[in-house]
C-alpha cells in the first residue's frame, strides 16, 4: 500500500466537506485542518509534505504565510485555492513560493490531481501563466558561464526536453511529442536536473528562456 502523503490544509468548511466525499483524498492523505494561520504556522514544523491554502481562508496574509512556510518547512509544497484570478494574481502566488494556483470552479476531483503533479515537483497553473512568469522574471536575463557549460554536457534528447519544458509542456505532452513514455521523460528530467544543479521545472524554463 502506497504511503499517504502529509496534508495540511485551511480552507472554508463547504470545500473541506467537497474533499471529504472524495475517496481519493482519503486513500492517498494524512490531512490536518487548521482553522487561522497562527495555528498552521505553529504546527508547519511537523514538515507537511502539502499545503493547501484558501485565499478566502488567509486573506491579505498570503505572502507572509508563505515566506514563513518556507524558511520553516522548505519542502512543504504549496498549493493556492480560490476564486478565477488573473494570470498577473497567478504569477504572484508562484513568485511567493507556490507551486499552483486552483481555480475552485474547477471539479474537486481535479484538486487531487492537482497536488499530485506538484508532489511530483511539477507546478499547477494554465499553460500561459508559465510563460507569463518567465516573461515577468527574466526582463534581464543573466546566465553564469557555468550554467552555459553545463547545458552543454545534456544530450540531444535531454535538450529536445528541456526546451520543451521552456515551453510550457507537461510530461504527457512532451512523451506525446517525443514518442516515448512519460517514464522516460521523468527519467530524462532527473538527469536534466542533476547536471544542471536546479531543482524543478520552473527553474529550467526560466534558465532556457535566458538562454534564448
Amino acid at each position: 500500500m502506497t504511503e499517504k502523503a502529509s496534508l495540511f490544509q485551511i480552507m472554508p468548511d463547504a470545500l473541506l466537506q467537497q474533499m471529504a466525499e472524495v475517496d481519493s483524498f482519503a486513500q492517498c492523505y494524512e490531512t490536518v485542518s487548521f482553522e487561522s494561520i497562527d495555528s498552521l504556522l505553529r504546527a508547519i514544523d511537523r514538515e507537511p509534505a502539502l499545503l493547501v491554502c484558501h485565499q478566502e481562508s488567509i486573506g491579505n496574509g498570503q505572502k507572509q504565510l508563505l515566506n514563513e512556510v518556507r524558511a520553516a518547512s522548505p519542502n512543504t509544497r504549496v498549493l493556492v485555492i480560490g476564486e478565477k484570478q488573473s494570470m498577473q494574481v497567478q504569477i504572484e502566488a508562484l513568485k511567493q513560493g507556490a507551486r499552483g494556483y486552483f481555480d475552485q470552479t474547477m471539479p474537486i476531483s481535479k484538486l487531487h490531481e492537482a497536488l499530485q503533479l506538484i508532489l511530483r515537483g511539477e507546478v499547477w497553473v494554465e499553460r500561459h501563466v508559465i510563460s507569463g512568469l518567465i516573461d515577468d522574471i527574466c526582463l534581464k536575463p543573466q546566465v553564469d558561464k557555468q550554467k552555459v557549460q553545463a547545458v552543454k554536457t545534456l544530450s540531444p534528447k535531454e535538450l529536445e526536453v528541456a526546451e520543451l519544458v521552456s515551453h510550457g509542456a507537461t510530461n504527457k505532452m512532451i512523451a506525446r511529442r517525443m514518442d516515448i513514455t512519460e517514464r522516460t521523460v521523468k527519467a530524462h528530467l532527473t538527469a536534466i536536473f542533476q547536471k544542471l544543479g536546479i531543482a524543478d521545472r520552473l527553474s529550467l524554463a526560466i534558465l532556457f528562456r535566458d538562454l534564448r
